[in-house]
């Protein structure tokens, strides 16, 4: 009787996975994307965010992401997929890095970057090596892996030092609390920059701390020599700004939020970020010396003294294209909409620059730019959402989006004519000015 049991429970709980993998089947599809890099196929990988691409010289998509069963579990990885037909399919996943035999000691949010000139391909990210003053995914030392074949096999790097400031413990044998989640970009003076959110770290090396406590800021790693270094053991790394602080805003009286930075170089040098803060807003800062001192975070607006620019505590992308465009997908989140802020629908907003005034770049009226209407896939263990912990990607005038739905279904699409026919429309709420006595 107990076999008989046994294998019932066993065949049901066959027939509801099939289900939800016939239902997946549909649902991946409902942004249009080219192509799926990765859907999931089991319980252990239905977690899938932090969506970063280069593009070889020998034309190969190489893609690097964070894969897990749940966000933050033990079992959460690095992967990478690679595409030799422009987008068309892709390989099966490769684990860069993760726990072995059940240790415990994740990798997680990795970052790809292509050494121009030589076709390596490096990929940094957080390892976990015990300790938790945070949470166990964010709390870790900087590694990398780095491959000289087009990404088909990879080798071991060294770690990265982070730096120290003030949000550091002060054990000198703790590890850092940090999150990169965009690939570093090279400057016109040939600086390579990153940037990245320190956490503040709890008084205890191994319990973390709950998120009511997190507070956090920005810093960015400049890569002194990689572009120069053909030993890939020997990089050398600044942490910027010249400062024991980051940038930071406030999250409430006592305490501040400032995360994930999107970065790009303005046409007069500059350096331009914006960045995610809890106040349901995006933030801006800007750097005339290639990020060793930041202006002021404010309030990132349409146009000087006009509206500010929605967004809740959420990542945004920003991208300067080529032939000069600057495009910012960020959300609207009108009202408060739970803990991390409400991710679906996604919004594009095209910039320019007006370098003369404070803020030096105003953007045109959002449009509505992707949505899964508030809608959570049957495999999906997050919050319904689009596009969050993603990227664009710019080739021979074209531009690439490599993104994630609801971090679930790993996706590809090219965006170019989607992002040229939205450009000029307006369908933006109206929302009270900035507070003109910024400018």
């Amino acid at each position: 009787m107990r076999s008989n049991a046994a294998a019932f429970v066993l065949t049901v709980s066959v027939l509801l996975c099939l289900q939800v993998q016939l239902q997946g089947q549909e649902t991946w599809r409902r942004t249009d994307p080219d192509s799926a890099i990765y859907l999931p196929r089991g319980q252990d990988d239905r977690c899938n965010q932090q969506v970063n691409a280069v593009l070889t010289p020998r034309g190969t998509f190489v893609v690097v992401w964070t894969m897990a069963s749940v966000e933050g579990r033990l079992d959460q990885r690095v992967v990478v997929s690679r595409s030799r037909d422009r987008g068309r399919t892709w390989s099966r996943p490769k684990v860069l890095d993760g726990q072995e035999n059940g240790n415990g000691l994740l990798a997680t949010y990795g970052f790809p970057f292509l050494t121009p000139g030589t076709g390596r391909i490096y990929v940094f990210y957080a390892k976990n090596t015990g300790q938790n003053s945070v949470r166990a995914d964010i709390t870790g030392v900087c590694r990398y892996k780095y491959s000289d074949d087009d990404g088909i096999t990879w080798q071991d790097g060294e770690t990265v030092g982070m730096g120290r400031g003030e949000f550091s413990h002060a054990s000198p044998e703790a590890d850092p609390n940090w999150i990169g989640i965009y690939s570093p970009i090279v400057t016109s003076r040939g600086a390579v920059l990153a940037g990245f959110a320190r956490y503040k770290a709890g008084p205890d090396l191994h319990k973390g701390i709950p998120y009511s406590q997190w507070e956090t800021e920005v810093c960015f790693l400049r890569f002194d020599n990689i572009l120069s270094q053909r030993d890939p053991h020997n990089l050398r790394v600044t942490v910027l700004p010249e400062s024991p602080r980051g940038l930071r805003v406030k999250r409430t009286a006592q305490m501040d939020w400032c995360n994930e930075p999107a970065l790009i170089e303005l046409s007069d040098g500059r350096l331009f970020v914006v960045l995610r803060t809890r106040t349901g807003y995006a933030y801006y800062a800007h750097s005339g010396d290639e990020g060793k001192t930041w202006t002021q975070p404010a309030p990132l607006c349409y146009t000087n003294r006009g509206r500010r620019i929605f967004n809740p505590n959420a990542p945004m992308i920003l991208r300067r294209t080529a032939a000069g465009k600057i495009l910012l997908l960020h959300y609207i989140n009108v009202k408060n909409q739970g803990t991390f802020g409400k991710r679906d629908p996604i919004y594009l907003a095209v910039g320019r620059e007006t370098l003369g005034r404070k803020q030096p770049v105003e953007f045109g009226q959002s449009q509505l730019f992707m949505t899964v209407h508030d809608e959570r896939p049957p495999e999906g263990t997050t919050n319904a959402q689009i596009a969050s912990y993603s990227s664009l990607l710019e080739h021979q005038d074209r531009l690439y989006l490599f993104y994630n739905d609801s971090k679930c279904y790993v996706l590809f699409k090219d965006v170019t004519d989607v992002i040229e026919k939205l450009e000029g429309m307006d369908d933006l709420p109206q929302e009270r000015n900035c507070d003109a006595a910024a400018f």
